[in-house]
């Protein structure tokens, strides 16, 4: 399995818009990438351990294998997904591909 994690830094002047990441972002992630996609978790803070959070938000989405992964980021509407997040999030995310050890 392969997953994909997508952080948002947190930014006080730039709030996310929690709402519009789970009615809109996600759905259009899933449409775009359908199948390959075969779990999601997203992840609010309720806070750092010495103060304000790292994050806004963290999101994985898990794909079966790095194949299915590469042939869902070759969709040519993955750019969509990408330039949708303008529309809940002022900070540019962290992005991460990972194996899962355990």
């Amino acid at each position: 399995m392969v997953t994909l994690t997508v952080a948002y830094p947190y930014d006080a002047a730039k709030p996310f818009d929690e709402r519009y990441y789970l009615e809109h972002h996600l759905p259009l992630a899933k449409e775009v990438w359908g199948d390959a996609v075969t779990g999601v978790s997203v992840h609010y803070p309720l806070a750092g351990l010495a103060g304000d959070p790292a994050f806004a938000a963290i999101a994985q989405l898990e794909f079966a294998s790095m194949e299915a992964f590469q042939q869902a980021m070759a969709n040519p509407r993955s750019a969509e997904v990408q330039a949708d997040v303008a529309n809940f999030a002022g900070v540019v995310p962290h992005t991460q591909i990972s194996r899962r050890a355990a």
